[in-house]
């Protein structure tokens, strides 16, 4: 019975046009099936007690999303995110239970729905910035792992380094992005005012990462990015040096890859 109640309780806060529409296509425009579990006084019937239930948890949503997606909120501004916040909780209800995770899909929703498209044509960017914020948000939010210590590697004989396998910290993100978004981000975490949105594509890659608590970022090139990307499937070290030879030859490539690894364990990327 509780299961049941709060099932129906969600379907009347969710429903797209509110409690009393629900209600009214289903032949109750009355709320005369809320009788007996939502109580009614003089001020306040059923029905419109729940549409205050109902239009706190969308603006509580909203609010969260606001303050998570910042940067995205102040290049809308107020009245334009007020809209794309609305359309992305009508159509991408939150699927987990903490509030942390209502924005999970927001990105996915602005490249894609086609509720979105109005927002993709006046802001074709809006996807890549919110990408970003998500991204940073879950380096934060991402589990610890010892860092992999540099003492580690020198004492790994030379014969098994072929066949190691590295790992990248949990908190380790490469988002490649086709709008050059960094700027508003950076902008806002330093509150000034924002610069002028990007007016043409441009594709750039970034690494996000967690270390001391503080979530870092940077632009990488595209062989960094893709090396990374190796690491992450579980490539093996010797497959990773091959890669590497593709692009700056097999002279280069040890000294290459001997310096992005030292790099990638001076930040703190790499986990045991």
């Amino acid at each position: 019975m509780l299961d049941a109640t709060q099932r129906r309780l969600w379907q009347l806060f969710t429903a797209p046009e509110g409690v009393g529409a629900l209600l009214r296509e289903e032949g109750d425009p009355e709320g005369r099936t809320l009788d007996g579990w939502i109580a009614s006084d003089a001020a306040l019937g059923a029905v419109s007690r729940l549409e205050v239930y109902a239009n706190a948890y969308f603006s509580r949503l909203a609010g969260v999303l606001a303050d998570d997606f910042g940067a995205l909120a102040a290049a809308l501004g107020e009245a334009a995110m007020n809209d794309v916040l609305t359309a992305y909780l009508l159509h991408c209800p939150p699927r987990r239970p903490s509030i942390r995770h209502a924005g999970d899909r927001l990105a996915e929703f602005l490249s894609a729905h086609p509720a979105a498209l109005p927002c993709r044509n006046r802001w074709p960017w809006c996807a890549d910035l919110a990408r970003l914020e998500q991204a940073l948000a879950d380096a934060f939010d991402a589990a610890d792992a010892p860092p992999l210590a540099r003492e580690a590697l020198a004492a790994l004989p030379p014969a098994e380094w072929p066949a190691l396998r590295l790992r990248l910290a949990p908190c380790v993100r490469v988002l490649r992005l086709a709008w050059p978004v960094l700027p508003l981000r950076e902008a806002y975490e330093r509150d000034a005012p924002l610069p002028a949105p990007p007016s043409e594509p441009a594709r750039n890659t970034l690494l996000v990462w967690r270390r001391e608590e503080q979530v870092r970022w940077r632009s990488i090139e595209a062989l960094e990015a893709e090396l990374l990307e190796m690491t992450q499937a579980g490539e093996c070290f010797e497959t990773l040096c091959a890669a590497a030879a593709r692009e700056v030859g097999n002279a280069a490539a040890p000294a290459h890859a001997a310096a992005l690894l030292g790099l990638w364990v001076e930040s703190g990327l790499l986990a045991t």
